[in-house]
């Protein structure tokens, strides 16, 4: 009888285990291109922690952001929804707040949607939508946020739409804080103080057996330039005589080993406390890699950099793990997307979402726990790009400007707005972008154009507005 009882209690145990909530753990760079860690090819990076993780999950190879800026991805990660439907389309208006605004605007047949004022009260991301915060913590989930925010203030504020504790730090050394803190000095990195928070968290979390899901966006690498002297040091010798041997890319590097250390301490408390295979961990980026004086380093080997529709705007890092779920070691080809994200936590995680809330991408569940063999998606890539910007008087040309995109089953099609006209591209084949073969094939164009008009009446993106200030 007693061997029975024992029985019963394993099994017990067991089923807990089987059935309990995993903990998630979203860990988003900002501005970090698809080459600038060493497990994707870069190996003058030092990234020990991330090529660990790299090594027990699996990594996408077509990863994309959903906008080359940082507020339009941000608001899908949040929301699982494309431009049109979050209202942030760009992260300031310079057509109406750069030097040579007047010059612009003179030079833009069209004027772009209206978007959200991220620097004034009350404005951003409506704190009323629901969102992947408020998605976990209405299935009994502990919810926190410590880092960049980037999607308003006021009723906008990170921790207002749906944390239960969340602090919004900006610059890396010297930072503001929000809600203002007053546990820390000028001296503190802003990433370590960070990670400090999200080890906090979680280790209040275990104490009082809540699962919880913990949003790490840390500000590390966007500007300014301002690394650990330390580290600046150790590359300076280390990259001496190399391509890499400059001061701005030398900055670069030792950033990105800052950054490394802090996911190295996530991960490692996540094995400290005992929670490591109930952990569904994510790494990403925000957008693709900015220009390091003018070259592409770490965005190669794709074409262009942050803040354009070529691959090296959008393409970056994907990584998942979680034991016993995900194969250690693999890797997919499968096209993801930021708005992929939140269908594919709630799934895994096993919580709803609002039935009235629209959801743009697609849950790759399946993919990640190797159900599915196919590469192919179910829907294609969309972005909404309406930025203008960089406009050069000597060329009279646009750095960005307003441009559609639609990608599917390796065919990618650009529409540009101001000029009525069109590229195409097979990635398959030409994945840095050389080649226009818009009339070559013709058929798939065509398509391709119906799926991108579609998509338009779908999310409701505005029609261009002629710009009466337009001079031809």
């Amino acid at each position: 009888m007693r061997h029975i009882y024992l029985l019963l209690l394993l099994w017990a145990g067991l089923v807990t285990a089987q059935t309990k909530q995993p903990n998630v753990l979203l860990i988003l760079a900002d501005d970090l291109g698809i080459n600038a860690l060493n497990c994707y090819g870069n190996k003058a990076v030092e990234t020990p922690n991330i090529d660990r993780l790299f090594e027990q999950g699996m990594h996408f190879t077509n990863g994309y952001a959903n906008d080359p800026t940082c507020a339009p991805s941000r608001a899908s990660i949040m929301t699982g929804q494309l431009s049109p439907r979050t209202n942030i389309y760009r992260v300031v208006n310079r057509h109406y707040t750069a030097k040579n605004a007047e010059e612009m605007r003179q030079h833009m047949r069209y004027l772009p949607p209206a978007t959200a004022h991220l620097y004034s009260g009350n404005n951003g991301l409506d704190p009323k939508c629901f969102n992947m915060a408020k998605a976990f913590k209405g299935a009994e989930y502990r919810t926190a946020a410590f880092g960049k925010w980037h999607l308003g203030t006021g009723t906008s504020a990170m921790h207002k739409v749906g944390f239960d504790v969340a602090i919004e730090a900006k610059k890396h050394y010297n930072f503001s804080t929000v809600p203002q803190q007053d546990d820390y000095d000028s001296k503190v990195y802003n990433a370590d103080y960070c990670t400090q928070k999200g080890v906090d968290f979680m280790n209040a979390c275990v104490k009082n057996e809540q699962p919880f899901f913990l949003f790490m966006p840390y500000y590390l690498v966007h500007g300014p330039f301002d690394p650990k002297p330390e580290y600046v040091k150790y590359f300076s010798n280390k990259l001496k005589g190399s391509e890499y041997d400059h001061e701005q890319v030398i900055d670069v590097i030792a950033m990105i080993k800052s950054l490394d250390d802090s996911v190295g301490e996530l991960l490692n408390n996540l094995e400290r406390m005992g929670i490591a295979d109930n952990t569904i961990v994510i790494f990403t980026s925000d957008n693709g890699h900015y220009q390091v004086k003018g070259n592409n380093l770490f965005a190669q080997p794709y074409r262009g950099n942050k803040g354009v529709m070529w691959e090296g705007g959008v393409r970056i890092p994907y990584i998942f793990k979680w034991p016993d779920h995900i194969e250690p070691g693999t890797k997919s080809e499968l096209p993801i997307i930021h708005v992929d994200l939140f269908p594919t936590l709630a799934d895994m995680a096993n919580i709803q979402i609002d039935e009235n809330h629209i959801i743009d991408g697609i849950s790759i569940k399946s993919t990640l726990l190797n159900k599915e063999t196919s590469p192919e998606r179910r829907m294609p890539l969309v972005w909404f790009y309406t930025n203008y910007s960089g406009f050069n008087s000597k060329t009279k040309k646009f750095q960005s400007k307003w441009i559609n995109v639609i990608q599917d089953n390796g065919y990618k099609l650009l529409e540009d707005i101001e000029t009525n006209s069109y590229e195409l591209y097979n990635l398959s084949n030409d994945p840095g972008e050389k080649k226009n073969i818009f009339t070559k094939e013709s058929v798939i164009a065509q398509r391709l154009i119906e799926q991108l008009e579609q998509a338009k009446k779908n999310t409701k993106l505005p029609e261009p507005a002629i710009n009466p200030e337009f001079k031809r």
